[in-house]
């Protein structure tokens, strides 16, 4: 890691012209910020997963979103309230923060004889086990999300085309790294899993200490004039006087109102639902295979798990190197949006050739790596052309109550067949993925349009 910090410190000194020396350097921050988010999020998600069903057993995992659901309503008037009264890096460092202390929180808990991994007993009555998948599963709206919407408020779309697929590949470095870490921690070194766990949180958590000091080093670091972001929207939000933003009040519902009154942004929601609905509904019959031949173990179930979430950081790495900042430069933003719909199709057909276990884990390796690697960072850059409150707001919304919503229909899907004999399972969720897919491509086409002019008109979506 060193030798690496040395060279890329050596190459800003050759800069010559400063505009690209500062480009390098916000490159280079923001790509150590998301690496340490993704190495955090790389060991917490996957424990989240093998602690609940541990805990509390697996028949219960779809209920999770209904009770996130109801969590989420005061989660978001709290976003609300800090976007309209601090500064947009600071959005990052309050909830950045907020995860520190709660993973190290979580890892003591974990310690305890009774509430914590060393009670082997599974029950419904284990409320921390449901507390912590529920604060697990809002790390990706609240951490990875608020992230990206500083990153597109400080981004043109021609530095997204050339850097999102960049930084995407710094932050995969950090998902192979800290599983395979974590998995050789829990295989290969003799202490019981009861121990190395809290150990592995506490251990994550430091890595977003780092983060808020990257986040600090661009605003310090980065002139002001390269942190506008697209130039139109950053006037229009410089034309607002002071004494309005005073009167505006602040809203829960300001960025669902913003959803449902811009059918760009409502596109874009479809776009988060039907990727979650359907990654929800294998990754469900897939933790059920996982949780039978491990026997329920946390152990067992916390290395499958890492080993699963290494592979599709490895393959996301290489589509994100290899194809994201090539195939946007070469295609543009509009074609690449229909990259993952059409790739689903073809995958489902293959289930239905070929269903196994093996064939929905490698499915499931494949949609992942396509979506981390290459389909998140093509749809964040969607956000650039919007508003401030589209940007921070209805992206909360969509990140946490869209998932939500979406994970939510998929598990009670999940919840309905869950008697189905495994073949004719793998075929009805093949047929339903494959229509709603077809869906999905349909909506991507309208919303790529209306990105191509909004772009060639330099307007603003959302702008009164």
């Amino acid at each position: 890691m060193f030798w690496m910090i040395k060279k890329i410190k050596s190459r800003l000194e050759n800069l010559k012209n400063s505009h690209d020396k500062y480009d390098f350097k916000k490159l280079f921050l923001l790509g150590s910020t998301f690496f340490f988010i993704i190495g955090t999020y790389s060991v917490i998600r996957p424990l989240k997963t093998s602690v609940f069903l541990g805990l509390v057993g697996k028949e219960y995992q779809p209920i999770t979103k209904l009770i996130t659901i109801i969590i989420l309503f005061p989660v978001l008037f709290l976003y609300s309230k800090l976007v309209d009264k601090v500064r947009r890096y600071q959005v990052v460092y309050y909830f950045l923060g907020f995860y520190l202390v709660t993973i190290i929180a979580t890892a003591f808990i974990l310690m305890h004889p009774v509430i914590g991994l060393h009670n082997t007993d599974t029950s419904p009555y284990r409320i921390f086990g449901w507390i912590f998948y529920v604060l697990i599963d809002l790390y990706s709206p609240l951490a990875v999300g608020t992230f990206w919407a500083f990153a597109n408020s400080i981004s043109t779309t021609e530095y997204a085309k050339k850097n999102y697929g960049k930084i995407v590949a710094f932050s995969r470095i950090a998902g192979i790294i800290t599983p395979m870490l974590s998995w050789f921690v829990i295989e290969k070194i003799s202490v019981p899993y009861e121990k190395s766990i809290p150990i592995l949180l506490i251990t994550v958590s430091v890595l977003l200490f780092f983060a808020c000091l990257c986040i600090a080093k661009i605003v310090k670091d980065i002139p002001g004039y390269l942190l506008h972001g697209y130039e139109a929207v950053y006037q229009k939000e410089k034309e607002k006087s002071k004494k309005e933003e005073k009167k505006k009040k602040i809203g829960v519902f300001d960025g669902l109102r913003l959803l449902i009154k811009q059918p760009y942004v409502l596109g874009i929601f479809s776009l988060v639902y039907i990727y979650e609905a359907i990654s929800i509904i294998l990754d469900y019959q897939m933790q059920v295979q996982m949780s039978i031949s491990t026997n329920n173990s946390v152990g067992g179930m916390s290395s499958f798990m890492f080993l699963y979430t290494a592979s599709f950081q490895v393959l996301g790495f290489i589509f994100s190197v290899f194809g994201t900042s090539a195939l946007l430069k070469k295609i543009g933003v509009r074609f690449c949006l229909f990259v993952m719909p059409i790739a689903t199709i073809f995958m489902m057909f293959g289930l239905i050739s070929w269903p196994s276990l093996t064939t929905i884990f490698i499915i499931m390796v494949l949609l992942r790596a396509l979506h981390y690697g290459f389909n998140a960072p093509v749809r964040e850059i969607l956000y650039i052309p919007t508003t401030k409150d589209i940007k921070f707001k209805s992206k909360a919304w969509i990140e946490s109550f869209g998932r939500t919503i979406s994970k939510t229909s998929g598990s009670a899907f999940n919840f309905a067949y869950r008697g189905t004999a495994y073949l004719l399972l793998t075929r009805i969720n093949s047929i339903l993925i494959i229509g709603l897919s077809g869906i999905w491509a349909l909506i991507t086409f309208f919303i790529g349009k209306r990105y191509a002019k909004t772009i060639k008109e330099n307007k603003v979506i959302g702008e009164k």
